[in-house]
């Protein structure tokens, strides 16, 4: 798991489809629909691509260590998780610098798909890639949802960021816990909470992009947010597939 939210961190209406758009006159005064505070393209529309694009890099990433950069066999996976908070930490510092912010971004992108990608080889060597497929899909239908209801709703979640916070520290501690206490129950508790904690940062970073000023750095800071959640969502449903469906691959093919 791998996170740095919680403390660790326009245009007028035009035919591109905005996601985090909301409510008539709610993004007059919160900037992303402003033209005189934003810009030619508003801040939504930056991030919405700049995650995609992030996400188009892990697939090329996950590639990459499929072809011999991080095999199974290669013992490379630490190296390749502290390559991912280097990254990321470089990137939230310098993601103002012209160019540069830019290349880190998307070498944190590569990166993550590189550490992912035993894993991923190890399920399909098991014949289980039906497990990743359904990660894929009840992550994309989770985002889906969580953009839609973040997007429409009118209750304000900028307040949880603290508890979210503090509920992120508590999984990270069972987790810990989880290393000396060997249950596939307490395992999937672990994961089921973390989809619970990394939703409600979904959430809280997709409504935070509206409020955020359309700064230089910030899409790429606020993309940086919302692909980790996404990423970390991916991950603990893709654990808890495992230990439920794990070795049932034979009824399957």
């Amino acid at each position: 798991m791998f996170n740095m939210n919680g403390g660790v961190g326009g245009g007028s209406n035009r035919s591109l489809y905005n996601p985090f758009s909301s409510r008539q006159g709610y993004g007059e005064t919160h900037g992303w629909a402003n033209p005189t505070m934003q810009g030619a393209i508003s801040l939504p529309e930056k991030v919405m691509g700049l995650t995609c694009l992030l996400v188009l890099c892990a697939l090329g990433g996950i590639l990459l260590g499929g072809a011999g950069l991080n095999t199974i066999y290669s013992g490379g996976s630490f190296l390749w998780f502290i390559a991912m908070i280097v990254l990321v930490m470089a990137t939230q510092a310098l993601a103002a610098r012209p160019g540069i912010g830019m290349v880190l971004f998307l070498a944190f992108g590569v990166v993550t798909g590189i550490a992912v990608s035993p894993l991923l080889n190890l399920i399909a060597l098991n014949g289980e890639q039906y497990i990743v497929y359904e990660a894929v899909a009840a992550t994309a239908v989770t985002t889906g949802g969580i953009t839609l209801y973040a997007r429409t709703t009118s209750r304000d979640f900028s307040r949880i960021g603290g508890w979210l916070f503090a509920a992120l520290i508590g999984v990270v501690v069972a987790m810990v816990i989880g290393i000396f206490v060997q249950s596939t129950a307490f395992q999937i508790f672990i994961s089921a909470a973390a989809c619970v904690v990394f939703s409600l940062f979904l959430l809280y970073d997709i409504q935070r992009v509206t409020t955020t000023g359309n700064a230089p750095g910030n899409a790429i800071r606020m993309a940086l947010k919302i692909y980790l959640d996404v990423f970390n969502l991916f991950l603990n449903l893709l654990m808890i597939l495992m230990m439920t469906q794990g070795g049932g691959g034979n009824s399957r093919r």
